[in-house]
C-alpha cells in the first residue's frame, strides 16, 4: 500500500506507533486462514503464565476444569474477549451487530434487509432499525426503541428530538420483552450474571466498568450447575423483577441458549457461529453470535444471521422523546450503570482554609492534579483465547493491541466514546456520522496532523497562574491519547471587553473572557476553531461552540464545572459532570517538558484506517 505523508507531532508519532495495531500481510494472511473463527487454540481454562503485578492484584486463572461461580464467570468473559485493559475489566460498553433474517411484526412475517441493532448497556438501551418487506410486499421497516424503562418506535432516527422531525410512538407493552432481548445477547447475558452477584443497590456491571469479581458476593442471585461437560448459570434480568434466566453454555464457555421466563411467558434465545466480525483491518478480539434465534412461547419471532459487529465503544445514545416520557409511567427502572466523575469537592476540614489574593478573591494558583481515573490500561494485558497471540506492532505484550478500542486511561480527562463525562445529543441526522469519525479516528482525528486538542478535549489544567489582569492555565503532554502538546491559555480577568477580533479570529481555544460570581471563576469561551474534536470519538463541534466554565476552589480542592453549547449540532446544552481538582504540594508538580516539535511522519495507508 502507498505511504501517506502526514504531519504529526513527535510525541503523537510516538503514540501511534505504541497503541496502534497495524496488521501486517502476513498476520492479515494468518488472520484469513483461521477465519478470525473459534478455533483450535482456545482451551477450556486460561493458561497458566507468568504473574505479573497489575493495578489491580495478580492475574486471575481459575484452575484447570474448575466448575466454581467465580471461575465459570472469568472463563465465560474471557473467552468471549470481553475482558480488556491490564487490569481485566469488562469495558463492553456499547455494541453495535447488524445482519439479515427474518422476524414478525404485529404476528406477520417479515423480510429484513437490514437489521442493525445499537446497544448501549451504559444507558441499557437498544436501537434496532429494520428494513424489510412482508410477503405482499408490503413495508414493514420499523425503528424499535428502549432506553431505561422507556420503549417506543420511530420512523425516522431520531424522531421528535428536533421539532418537527419524525414521529415517536410509546410503546409501554413492550418494555420488558425488549429488556429481555438486550440482556439475554451474548455480552447481556454475562453482564446480567455478574449483577446477580453484586449488591442490588449498587450494582457493577459492565460499563462500571467491573472486573471479574474477587468473590461472589450476593449468593443465591446468581448460581451455576453442571450438566455434562456444559456450565449453566441462573440469574436475574435487569430492571424486570420478575424474571429468570438461564444460560446454558457450550464446552468453550461461549453461551449457546439464554431461556428467561418471565410469568406466563417463555423467551428461548439461542446462539451459534461465534465469530469476530468486526472491521477486518482490525479485529476487534471480541467474539459474537454470527447466528441468532428467538423464540416467545416457542413460536420463532426473530431468526438473524450477523455480517457485521462494531465493539469500540461507537456513538451510542437513547435520549428518551418527550412524548414517550408523558405516556409512559416506569413501574420498575433499571439501575444506571453509567461512568462518572466524582460529582463534588470532598468536605474539607476546618483547618484547610481557602486561599485568598489581596483583593479577597480565592488564589487559584497552584499545581493541581486531575481526577482520579480507577481504570487503567498500559498494554501489557493477557491474550484471551480468543485474542492473537504474539502479532501487531507489541509482540512482547502477548497480543496484538486490540484492547486498544476498550482503554479508558484517559476518560476521567478527557470526553470520549466512553461517556464518563457524558456525551454530548447531537442532532440525529449527525449520529452515522459521528460513528463513521469513530470507526476510522486514526484517519480522521485532527490529532493525528499536529492540531492542539482544544476544549474540552485538553481537559482540565495541571498549573493555574493567577495575577490582577489574568489567568493562565497550562496543559500537559498526553491530555489525551496521541495529543496534548504542553499547551496554554490565557484568559484575562480585569473587565476588558472581548478582542474585537473574536468576530473573524477562530482559534483551537475559542476567545475566553473570565469574570468572577462570588467565589466562582466563570470563564465564557466563543469563536472556536471547529477543526478539533471535543473528544476521542469523532465528537465534532462548529463554529458556533460557546463554553462556559466555572471554577470554585474550596481549601485545596477546585470543582470545575463546564456547560457547552453547539445549536448547529447539540439538540440540548451538553453539561459535563463536575471534576474535582486536587491541590500538588510538590514543588516540581507543574514542570512542564520541552514541547515537541512537528515533523513528516510516514504511515502505510493501513494505519490511516484503523481505529484508535
Amino acid at each position: 500500500m502507498a505511504a501517506q505523508k502526514r504531519m504529526m507531532c513527535t510525541h503523537v508519532a510516538i503514540v501511534a506507533t505504541l497503541m496502534i495495531s497495524v496488521p501486517s500481510l502476513s498476520s492479515a494472511q494468518d488472520d484469513q486462514s483461521t477465519g478470525r473463527e473459534f478455533g483450535a487454540q482456545i482451551t477450556a481454562a486460561p493458561p497458566t503464565g507468568v504473574t505479573r503485578p497489575r493495578g489491580g492484584g495478580s492475574e486471575y486463572t481459575p484452575a484447570a476444569g474448575a466448575k466454581d461461580l467465580k471461575s465459570v464467570l472469568f472463563n465465560w468473559a474471557w473467552h468471549m474477549g470481553m475482558l480488556r485493559s491490564t487490569e481485566e475489566y469488562d469495558l463492553m460498553m456499547s455494541l453495535v451487530y447488524e445482519g439479515t433474517g427474518t422476524i414478525q411484526v404485529n404476528g406477520q412475517p417479515c423480510n429484513v434487509t437490514r437489521y442493525r441493532s445499537d446497544i448501549s448497556y451504559q444507558a441499557s438501551g437498544e436501537r434496532i432499525r429494520i428494513i424489510g418487506t412482508r410477503p405482499d410486499g408490503q413495508s414493514c421497516s420499523t425503528i424499535e426503541v428502549l432506553s431505561g424503562a422507556y420503549t417506543w418506535n420511530e420512523d425516522v432516527q431520531g424522531a421528535e428530538l428536533v421539532a418537527g422531525q419524525g414521529k415517536a410512538t410509546p410503546m409501554p407493552a413492550t418494555v420488558e420483552e425488549r429488556m429481555i432481548r438486550l440482556w439475554a445477547n451474548p455480552q447481556g447475558a454475562w453482564k446480567s450474571a455478574i449483577a446477580g452477584t453484586q449488591n442490588t443497590n449498587a450494582p457493577q456491571m459492565a460499563a462500571r466498568p467491573q472486573r471479574v469479581p474477587a468473590d461472589v458476593m450476593m449468593a443465591g442471585k446468581t448460581s451455576v450447575t453442571w450438566v455434562g461437560n456444559k456450565p449453566v448459570l441462573t440469574f436475574p434480568i435487569p430492571g424486570v423483577p420478575t424474571a429468570t434466566a438461564t444460560a446454558t453454555l457450550n464446552a468453550k464457555f461461549m453461551a449457546e441458549s439464554v431461556v428467561v421466563k418471565n410469568g406466563a411467558d417463555t423467551y428461548e434465545f439461542t446462539y451459534s457461529d461465534y465469530k469476530d466480525w468486526n472491521n477486518p483491518l482490525h479485529p476487534a478480539e471480541a467474539f459474537y453470535a454470527g447466528k441468532m434465534t428467538e423464540k416467545k412461547n416457542g413460536t420463532v419471532v426473530r431468526d438473524i444471521t450477523t455480517r457485521e459487529t462494531e465493539t469500540g465503544q461507537m456513538y451510542v445514545v437513547m435520549p428518551v422523546p418527550a412524548s414517550v416520557k408523558a405516556a409512559i409511567k416506569p413501574t420498575h427502572q433499571p439501575p444506571n450503570w453509567t461512568l462518572s466523575a466524582n460529582a463534588a469537592p470532598a468536605r474539607q476540614t476546618a483547618a484547610v482554609a481557602t486561599p485568598r489574593r489581596a483583593d479577597g478573591k480565592p488564589d487559584l494558583t497552584g499545581n493541581w492534579n486531575r481526577a482520579v481515573n480507577p481504570v487503567s490500561g498500559n498494554g501489557a494485558r493477557r491474550c484471551g483465547p480468543t485474542q492473537v497471540k504474539g502479532g501487531g506492532i507489541n509482540p512482547e505484550h502477548g497480543c496484538t493491541g486490540g484492547q486498544d478500542n476498550f482503554w479508558v486511561e484517559y476518560a476521567w480527562i478527557s470526553p470520549s466514546r466512553f461517556g464518563v463525562l457524558g456525551r454530548p445529543i447531537y442532532k440525529p441526522e449527525l449520529w452515522d456520522r459521528i460513528r463513521e469519525l469513530d470507526m476510522w479516528t486514526n484517519k480522521y482525528d485532527p490529532v493525528m496532523t499536529c492540531k492542539p486538542l482544544g476544549l474540552p478535549r485538553h481537559g482540565t489544567p495541571t498549573r493555574i497562574i493567577q495575577n490582577d489582569i489574568d489567568v493562565v492555565f497550562f496543559y500537559p503532554i498526553n491530555a489525551d491519547y496521541g495529543g496534548g502538546n504542553n499547551e496554554y491559555r490565557n484568559i484575562p480577568t480585569d473587565g476588558r471587553a472581548r478582542s474585537a477580533l473574536a468576530e473573524d479570529l477562530a482559534t483551537f481555544y475559542g476567545q475566553s473572557i473570565g469574570t468572577w460570581e462570588g467565589d466562582t471563576l466563570v470563564i465564557d469561551s466563543i469563536n472556536f476553531d471547529d477543526s478539533t474534536w471535543l473528544g476521542r470519538g469523532g465528537l465534532i463541534h462548529s463554529g458556533s461552540m460557546h463554553i462556559v466554565e466555572r471554577l470554585t476552589r474550596v481549601g485545596n480542592e477546585i470543582r470545575y464545572d463546564m456547560t457547552i453549547e453547539d445549536p448547529e449540532m447539540f439538540v440540548e446544552p451538553w453539561v459535563m459532570p463536575t471534576r474535582v481538582l486536587t491541590l500538588n504540594a510538590r514543588a516540581d508538580g507543574g514542570i512542564m517538558a520541552e514541547r515537541s516539535p512537528c515533523e513528516v511522519y510516514e504511515a502505510g495507508n493501513e494505519t490511516s484506517q484503523v481505529r484508535h
